[in-house]
């Protein structure tokens, strides 16, 4: 069955390209991208997504719940971007038989569901160029009840009965460092395919 696709009036397709072109705007987020005024930040060094600081000063709650370090370069990423707000996330951990147990993930919130399409296109563009040892996706997820806001998380897609932590790992990575370079692209190519 083939589904047409909505047609759009030429304005919310303006609307919908103006929505992309706002991530030029809002991101990338200029240095110190963790925390305003960050003791350790120099401008001549610049801020780095594995900056050893980044863990304590990405978390709301550094002393006690830092970010955790194989998370906390794409945690970074994300929030540099500029339309992102991370709010919680999870490096993945292995039980006590050594079995993957949590999955890795980073939730986070958007004011904008096309910027979070040119998200899924960015991860999905990462993961079709071979990078990846895993297909990772983009989900709507919950968040407390006292808030009605509306979270979602980028997180693999578990499809594989033999998928590894570490393999899971090192795609964050390889994430993290082709994030921006592929989100930008993939705004381009919704602008591109808008008009």
């Amino acid at each position: 069955m083939h589904i047409e696709p909505r047609i759009a009036p030429a304005a919310r397709k303006k609307a919908v390209e103006d929505e992309i072109k706002r991530a030029r705007e809002l991101g990338p987020i200029t240095d110190p991208v963790c925390v305003d005024d960050c003791p350790h930040y120099k401008p001549t060094e610049g801020c780095h997504r594995d900056c050893e600081n980044a863990p304590d000063h990405l978390s709301s709650e550094a002393g006690e719940y830092p970010v955790e370090a194989q998370i906390a370069p794409l945690v970074f990423e994300l929030k540099k971007l500029g339309v992102f707000h991370p709010c919680w996330s999870c490096e993945g951990h292995n039980n006590a038989q050594g079995e993957l147990w949590k999955l890795p993930s980073v939730w986070f919130y958007s004011d904008s569901v096309v910027h979070v399409r040119a998200l899924a296109n960015t991860i999905d563009a990462i993961f079709n160029n071979g990078s990846l040892a895993s297909r990772w996706r983009i989900v709507l997820t919950h968040s407390d009840v006292d808030n009605p806001d509306t979270t979602f998380s980028l997180e693999p897609q578990f499809d594989r009965v033999d998928t590894d932590l570490g393999e899971l790992q090192a795609d964050l990575k390889i994430i993290s460092t082709q994030l921006a370079s592929e989100f930008q692209i993939a705004c381009e190519n919704l602008i591109q395919n808008a008009r």
